[in-house]
């Protein structure tokens, strides 16, 4: 079974809550009730009678993660009115955030994961890892301390690189870096770049480049 504090984000996330104050409207209990749950790192039962009554939410999902994560959907009619429709009911996804700093060996990478969010569904198809980027030199574009998807790419092909997109590539002592990537049409080589001028940008063989690659970045969330 899960941690209380991974049962409780799991919980938050089904009842698609943010705060104490609206996880006890969804569970129909007082504040002090989660709070007590809280002080005694218990889940009472009920919540999670509760979410599958509201919501049809699996328990094991919400205690060990086990899916599915939906026992059932919501019942509708489709356009005509004729058929009945089970609707998905999910609002996101959750996944792992990992730290920059890695080790790779055999094109297998050694992340560790710090951390687990929330995120919008719309985002599932194009999100291989998520990252806490901590690093300097792409600003505005990567803000300190913001989260960065990428979307990886598959070991048997090639990567396409567009140039004046960011890419995520592995660095040896480093680990996971982020640069704009601008192809070099007289040689066929890259420049590596930071976004920020003044710090100098590096030439790469194609080749090389990607054997560097871990994917595209495809989206950035600030955190404020």
């Amino acid at each position: 079974m899960g941690t209380f504090d991974e049962i409780y984000k799991r919980i938050l996330f089904a009842a698609n809550c943010q705060t104490q104050m609206e996880l006890a409207a969804v569970l129909e209990i007082s504040q002090s009730s989660i709070s007590d749950a809280k002080r005694r790192q218990s889940i009472p039962s009920d919540w999670l009678i509760k979410l599958y009554d509201k919501f049809g939410v699996n328990p094991d999902w919400l205690r060990d993660k086990k899916e599915p994560m939906y026992l059932r959907g919501i019942a509708s009619l489709d356009a005509q009115g004729t058929n009945i429709v089970l609707e998905d009911v999910s609002r996101g996804f959750m996944t792992k955030v990992y730290e920059t700093y890695c080790d790779k060996q055999n094109d297998e990478y050694a992340f560790k994961a710090i951390d687990e969010v929330v995120l919008p569904k719309t985002l599932q198809k194009c999100t291989s890892y998520v990252f806490n980027y901590c690093g300097n030199g792409m600003e505005p574009s990567l803000p300190r301390l913001a989260l960065i998807g990428v979307l990886g790419k598959n070991k048997e092909e090639r990567l396409p690189v567009i140039s004046g997109e960011i890419y995520a590539l592995y660095v040896p002592q480093e680990g996971i870096v982020f640069r704009r990537i601008f192809q070099n049409i007289d040689d066929n080589t890259y420049s590596v770049c930071f976004d920020n001028p003044k710090l100098p940008s590096s030439t790469i063989q194609s080749e090389n480049l990607q054997e560097k690659l871990l994917g595209k970045v495809a989206w950035v969330l600030h955190k404020f």
